[in-house]
């Protein structure tokens, strides 16, 4: 059902980049466009894109708009631990989740679920994965228990978990009704 033409694929790819663009930045705490789309699009594009270039392209995007985040709009620099890296480890996690859906063939309630269930779970992974390595990485373990730690930052696991799957809900409705008006955009195996 996931699977798309060419020219679809790229319009698909542009649109996440874009929306990850608009978003991110606020991640950093600098502007109120929207809560950052990042988890979202990294799901998606598991989801949409056939190409396992797509996840390397978009942990570029990511990275350098971090980099000018902090560089050129000056947004403080604190997560920047060696634990940032294992961000890119939660992303795979998400993209993953998006690629065990993308054979999915009718979006009916069984699948509706099974794709709720793998993006429920890929944002978990995400959370865990991220948390873990910024609690490591960024020497929390020898300030702060794990208990403490645990405490803190699984307040922002509901947001976390809404923003993605939002992200993802109106990523599949715009697909199935573009999709639906321009039936040529997909293809049968790709």
């Amino acid at each position: 059902m996931f699977v798309l033409d060419a020219k679809s694929e790229r319009i698909v790819a542009l649109l996440l980049a874009a929306l990850m663009a608009a978003t991110r930045i606020h991640h950093f705490g600098v502007g109120a466009i929207a809560p950052d789309a990042s988890t979202g699009v990294f799901l998606l594009a598991g989801l949409m894109l056939a190409s396992p270039l797509w996840f390397a392209a978009f942990a570029v995007e990511a990275l350098l708009l971090d980099v000018v985040a902090i560089g050129a709009v000056g947004v403080a620099d604190a997560c920047m631990t060696l634990g940032y890296w294992t961000l890119f480890a939660g992303y795979l996690a998400l993209w993953y989740a998006g690629r065990v859906a993308r054979p999915i063939q009718k979006l009916d309630l069984l699948n509706g679920g099974k794709l709720l269930s793998l993006a429920a779970g890929g944002t978990v992974l995400f959370f865990v994965i991220s948390n873990l390595g910024y609690y490591f990485g960024g020497g929390y373990d020898q300030s702060m228990g794990a208990v403490e730690y645990v405490s803190r930052v699984s307040r922002y696991f509901s947001f976390y978990l809404f923003v993605t799957l939002a992200y993802v809900a109106v990523g599949v409705i715009v697909f199935v009704a573009a999709t639906r008006l321009f039936p040529g955009a997909r293809l049968a195996a790709r």
